[in-house]
């Protein structure tokens, strides 16, 4: 018999789940401030669904971009769809970032995200930078290189 390896825990007043998977784990929140656990430092929030392609190349390229930066961003995953799907998802891929379950989509409104993926650069709670769905991929990738420098240049 197949042992799950998911394993939830509701956090004393957090009100986050963790799932565990391939000696992984992420946060999995209901929204932006649990995952920021009152950091209140810049975000990049990476908007995703788990039957998307080119939504596993951009939330996995997004981390990779600011960790070899080294800018001081928390990458955050924000998702709409079935809990379940998520679960499986971070699971199979080992996602060790935040990601927010955004059922109601909050904020896919707050943000106009109409289509993912889609990226969105939070500094001081205000959008720095926000994907243009017109562009292509490396052109959106180095438009927010060049603003991650920017905003962050020492």
């Amino acid at each position: 018999m197949k042992r799950r390896t998911a394993l939830r825990i509701l956090a004393a007043g957090a009100g986050f789940l963790a799932v565990r998977g391939a000696g992984a784990e992420t946060r999995i929140c209901r929204t932006l401030e649990e995952a920021a656990a009152g950091d209140g430092g810049p975000v990049l929030l990476v908007f995703f669904s788990t039957g998307c392609p080119s939504c596993y190349d951009d939330l996995f390229e997004a981390r990779h971009l600011v960790e070899r930066g080294g800018w001081p961003v928390s990458v955050t995953g924000v998702y709409s769809g079935p809990e379940d799907e998520l679960r499986s998802f971070l699971e199979k891929f080992a996602w060790t970032r935040p990601v927010v379950l955004d059922r109601r989509k909050v904020l896919f409104r707050r943000h106009r995200v109409e289509a993912v993926p889609f990226k969105v650069l939070l500094v001081a709670g205000g959008a720095v930078y926000r994907d243009d769905p017109r562009t292509d991929y490396d052109t959106r990738k180095e438009v927010l290189r060049k603003c991650l420098e920017k905003t962050f240049s020492r």
